[in-house]
């Protein structure tokens, strides 16, 4: 062991040699006889230091140890041990940084979790607040070949169950949907859920028991001192103000344009993604996520293609690629 044998304990994680999974309904042997101990917690360390280096923030040993919830004497042994496999680097005495080679290891195992919760959703009918666990587990135990296998028979999603973008094979993680439901709701405003925090997975359960998912529609009926009050349907649903931080929402529009139909100079919001497949993720890859505002730049001469800056880049579609996005005209700049 790197550190501490608690973690494998506190995990459930058993030994991680002949482990066995279902896949395809099939109860079948693991094919990665390389996983060790070792490896699934130094993935875990991995994963936690990605969550930390948010925007290409440095973090510290220290930091990352307690996200871990391991005291501060193990500290500089996790940091260390990611060095040693090529994961991080000391940008600074005391700060870090996950190398190359760490961060795309880091969304590798990202997308397989995701792909995991999406199959444990849709082909073993798992509830929404059950299949995290399962999931962690899976992700250290799939070989990349299995992995692209798996993308293929779901047919390259964009989104697992929980509204969290699935990233292609070798790309970058896409930036998240929405902003939080604590953040925008006023009374008065309907909103969208695109995504909700799998984590802590006791307040996803509480989540989903109120009939808060993604793809749901609510209606912010009034903040009080320390919870939103929301109509969802006919029913009125009490939600605290740390619960509703971890709830993220677009506009809810009642009739969202084709992105394709915006005349030049025009601004809007993107409300959904109607696409499939490699073409979504496609879109999602550049920025164009539920949430995010886009300005028509300009078109060509004949009308195809259109540009557009989303999130400080101009990008060119084609009319029939717009189109797949769905938006909300806003208000011209002044």
């Amino acid at each position: 062991m790197l550190w501490d044998g608690r973690w494998l304990h506190r995990s459930g994680f058993g030994s991680c040699e002949n482990m066995q999974i279902f896949y395809g309904r099939k109860h079948v042997q693991v094919s990665n006889p390389g996983l060790t101990h070792q490896r699934v917690e130094m993935e875990h360390a991995l994963k936690a230091a990605y969550a930390l280096q948010d925007e290409g923030r440095a973090w510290h040993s220290v930091e990352l140890a307690r996200s871990l919830g391991f005291p501060d004497a193990l500290a500089e042994n996790i940091a260390q041990a990611l060095i040693a496999s090529g994961w991080a680097e000391e940008s600074e005495p005391g700060s870090m940084r996950l190398t190359e080679t760490g961060k795309a290891r880091a969304v590798e195992l990202i997308r397989a979790h995701r792909l995991w919760e999406l199959y444990l959703v849709d082909r073993e009918g798992m509830p929404l607040d059950a299949v995290h666990t399962e999931a962690h587990r899976r992700e250290h135990e799939i070989t990349p070949e299995e992995l692209e296998k798996l993308d293929i028979e779901l047919g390259y999603p964009a989104w697992d169950p929980h509204g969290h973008v699935i990233p292609a094979s070798g790309s970058r993680m896409p930036p998240p949907a929405g902003r939080s439901l604590l953040e925008v709701a006023v009374p008065g405003s309907r909103t969208r859920i695109v995504r909700l925090d799998d984590e802590p997975v006791e307040l996803l359960t509480q989540l989903v028991a109120l009939g808060l998912k993604p793809g749901i529609d609510v209606e912010t009926l009034s903040l009080e001192s320390n919870l939103l009050r929301l109509r969802l349907d006919e029913n009125v649903v009490p939600l605290s103000y740390a619960a509703a931080g971890h709830v993220f929402v677009v506009s809810a529009t009642a009739r969202p344009v084709p992105m394709g139909t915006l005349a030049v100079g025009s601004r809007a919001q993107i409300v959904e993604l109607v696409g499939s497949g490699k073409l979504e993720r496609r879109m999602l890859s550049m920025g164009f996520v539920p949430g995010a505002e886009v300005t028509v730049i300009r078109q060509a001469p004949l009308g195809d293609p259109l540009q557009y800056r989303v999130k400080k880049a101009n990008i060119a579609l084609r009319r029939d690629e717009a189109n797949t996005l769905l938006v909300k005209e806003l208000p011209g700049e002044e």
